[in-house]
Parts: structure tokens; sequence; C-alpha cells
């Protein structure tokens, strides 16, 4: 009898420890550079609050955090195919929810849509209307807002970042850029661009919630529970709304 109960404690400790080797001890995060939510500091570090976040995500679960720097594009080919498990602030479509599990609740509101012309130019972009003559500087693969996405009128030059459309629109290779308020306030004031671009007036609500995405694809789905639980206890501790504050007011 205490053979067979040293040889089933025997069994059960060796099955908790494989269990406990198979599952992965990395988070890999696919990391699309988004000035000034993620960006790269002076050393070339991975920095920013949505940097922040996801690191205090990882360390919450216990997980060690790697970094796999991509265009947009290219991020989302590596969740789709499972050799990245996360992202952060990228928006919730009904083709990108086939592979992307968008994890509740979202860590914030986003903001409103800019545009930017160049300075001098005299046309007044104040309705939604007037963009129908214009080329519109895009980034590839972005969803910016259900109506502009969806309007067949627009024309549309895309790029690889946010600054590439900079540069198009001041050596006038689009008429005006749309961009996430904050990141295109920050960009507009930056040495290359300050005093070449202006604000137009028009503003467009962006009504879509900001969301961490795991893929369906990751070994650490079965861990989704724990990845929710974590952001929750984020959220009501404060640390996502600090994180957040910090930059907004440094960008102001």
């Amino acid at each position: 009898m205490k053979k067979l109960t040293a040889l089933l404690l025997f069994v059960l400790s060796a099955s908790a420890l494989a269990a406990a080797q198979a599952k992965p001890q990395a988070l890999v995060f696919a990391y699309n550079a988004f000035a000034p939510w993620k960006t790269f500091d002076s050393q070339g570090q991975p920095a920013g609050p949505y940097t922040d976040i996801v690191r205090e995500l990882a360390r919450r679960m216990h997980l060690s955090l790697r970094f796999l720097p991509c265009p947009l594009s290219r991020c989302l080919a590596a969740m789709q195919n499972g050799k990245a498990d996360l992202m952060i602030g990228v928006q919730n479509t009904p083709q990108r929810a086939r592979y992307l599990d968008f994890l509740d609740p979202p860590f914030a509101n986003d903001n409103r849509l800019a545009f930017y012309q160049r300075s001098g130019d005299s046309r007044d972009i104040s309705h939604y209307s007037d963009l129908l003559p214009l080329t519109v500087g895009v980034v590839e693969g972005v969803q910016y807002q259900p109506q502009f996405d969806a309007d067949g009128r627009i024309r549309r030059d895309a790029g690889p970042t946010v600054e590439s459309s900079f540069r198009k629109l001041v050596a006038g290779r689009v008429d005006v850029l749309i961009d996430n308020e904050q990141q295109s306030a920050l960009l507009a004031s930056s040495e290359e661009f300050a005093g070449r671009v202006q604000r137009a007036r028009l503003t467009l609500d962006n009504p879509h919630p900001n969301r961490l995405a795991l893929a369906r694809h990751s070994p650490l789905q079965p861990e989704k529970a724990e990845f929710e639980h974590a952001l929750r206890a984020m959220l009501a501790d404060g640390t996502i709304s600090r994180l957040l504050a910090f930059e907004r007011a440094r960008i102001r």
C-alpha cells in the first residue's frame, strides 16, 4: 500500500512538473512603434506608456517579455501565424477578430482623429465633404473611423508609418493626412515638421475603445482569464491611469 501511494505521489508530481514546464515562460510582444505610446528611447530600447503597460502585465503574469519589432502589417501576420502572443492598441475588426482575441476590459478610450495640411495651404478643411477632392495620407493597415474607412469616395495614399505620411504631405504628394490626435500633435511639433504643417479644423471622433489582443494561436491562450484578471487589477489600482496620464500631460 505504501509503495502504491508513493508511486501515485511520484506520478502526480511528475505530471505537475511537466505541466509547469509546458507553460510558456515568455510573452512575445508584437511591437509596432506608435509614438508617443510605443516608441524607442535614445538607447534604442522600447519605451512609452503602452510599452510600460505590457511590461507590468508580463510582470504580474510572471512571464519574461520579448519584443518583436515590426511594422503593423508584419505584426498582424506574426499574431496570425502564432509567432507573437500580444499586441496593444490595435483596433478590432471582423477580419482581425478571426485571429486576435481582444481582452476585456478595455484599458482606455481612444481619442480623436486630426487632419494636417501643409503650412500656407489656404484651403479650409472643416467639414467631412472637404476631403472628397483631396488625396489623404493614411497608414497601411490602420482602421480610423467607420465612416471614413468605408467611404469609397476618399482617395487614399497609404504609407508604412505616420512619419512617411508627414513627409509626403510636406513634399506635396498628399493634400492632407489623418492620424491620432495626440500622435500627430507630437510629430507636427518635431524638428522635422514644425512650421511646415498646420492642423486642419476638421476632427473626427474615434469611438473604438483600446484593448489588448491575445493571439488565438498563442500558447498562452489558455491563460486568457489570468490576463484579463491582471488587466482588471491594473485598472482598479490606478496603474494604467497613472501611466497614460503622465504621457498625456507631457505632450500637452
